[in-house]
């Protein structure tokens, strides 16, 4: 099957990886995520003018810490970090691993010799096509850590904020705010075939031509499109063991999706950088 007819979408989907890392990820995407920091969490985090990509993996002591790895890993002029973390799929202990991974820009300051443990802030930021708790309509959740008394924040060095995507249900309009233009492009891109008027200036259309599917190579729509099938193959697992009333063991999980991309033809180095799984893991498949 040519890769070309494999999915119809004008544009690519930001919810998976290959998606996400190229509109957000690369240098030349740098201000389309400077933007939506500042646009989305205005007030809460400090106004951002640089940002700098740093390796989001980080190699701790101990061995567990060799497995946390972070979608984007950034670092803002005045010494900022943010950690933000795309997650797909319906993960329990979500909130619990953000502060697990936060973890990781703290200890990464500390110095060797004398040192008075001045931390510059960690922002943690979850972008979940989710729901966290289906108890509230807050599509937006923003933390610190505050005194249970007066809600005076004690910490200012360790904050966390979560989008709920699936929550976010407001349509564009002449008046829109920045923060609701970026919530709309990041959950209804894949499903729009052309940019919406209202967000007609010079950044969203630059965005719009960088998310085209049509201006991807050969060996990027590949990328893209076994991104997507591992992001499509994985929920209809979860879905599956959901409708019969199993819990979704994440490995068998992956070694599902593997198996299914294996099957499709896909190159096991990609099927390996998609799931995590090892070469030979998947050539024993």
């Amino acid at each position: 099957m040519p890769i070309e007819s494999v999915y119809k979408e004008v544009y690519m989907d930001p919810f998976t990886d290959y998606g996400f890392k190229r509109l957000f990820g690369e240098e030349d995407s740098k201000e389309y995520l400077i933007d939506f920091l500042n646009s989305v969490f205005v007030g809460f985090i400090p106004h951002i003018h640089e940002l700098n990509y740093h390796k989001n993996e980080h190699l701790g002591n101990k061995h567990i810490d060799r497995n946390a790895v972070f979608d984007l890993y950034c670092k803002s002029k005045d010494g900022s970090r943010f950690i933000i973390e795309l997650q797909k799929t319906k993960q329990d202990y979500f909130k619990q691993r953000s502060l697990f991974y936060s973890t990781f820009a703290i200890t990464e300051q500390a110095k060797k010799g004398r040192w008075d443990f001045n931390l510059s802030p960690v922002y943690c930021i979850g972008l979940l096509n989710f729901s966290l708790d289906d108890n509230h309509k807050k599509y937006l959740t923003k933390a610190k850590i505050l005194d249970i008394d007066t809600h005076q924040t004690v910490i200012e060095e360790l904050n966390f904020a979560f989008i709920e995507a699936p929550k976010f249900n407001k349509t564009l309009h002449a008046n829109s705010s920045k923060q609701d233009k970026w919530l709309y492009v990041l959950t209804h891109l894949a499903q729009l075939s052309d940019m919406p008027e209202e967000l007609s200036e010079k950044l969203f259309e630059d965005f719009f031509q960088k998310a085209s599917v049509l201006k991807l190579s050969t060996r990027e729509r590949a990328r893209y499109n076994a991104s997507i099938t591992y992001y499509r193959d994985m929920h209809n697992i979860e879905q599956q063991r959901l409708r019969e009333g199993e819990e979704i063991g994440v490995a068998k999980g992956k070694t599902e999706v593997a198996r299914a991309m294996k099957l499709k033809g896909l190159d096991p180095a990609m099927i390996a950088e998609l799931t995590g799984l090892n070469i030979a893991d998947i050539a024993a498949l």
